[in-house]
């Protein structure tokens, strides 16, 4: 896994919503109108493009952070 990417500040609405950077749509492909997936992790979000098992995303952050020591 690569070493996380700053892509940009975003501002959270009146209405609860937030603008995904282009340069993050851009990188990850991800097309209008696609369905993005949000898990809590204690105060951290943490956005998907693919609906995943909340233990495999938990082994995959663990492994990543494992690698960067």
């Amino acid at each position: 896994m690569e070493e996380p990417k700053f892509i940009g500040k975003v501002k959270l609405t009146k209405q609860g919503q937030i603008t995904l950077p282009q340069e993050a749509r851009n990188d990850l492909n991800i097309e209008q109108e696609a369905d993005l997936y949000w898990y809590e992790l204690g105060d951290s979000l943490i956005l998907v493009r693919e609906l995943v098992n909340q233990k495999e995303l938990l082994d995959s952050i663990l492994k990543h952070k494992k690698k960067r020591k």
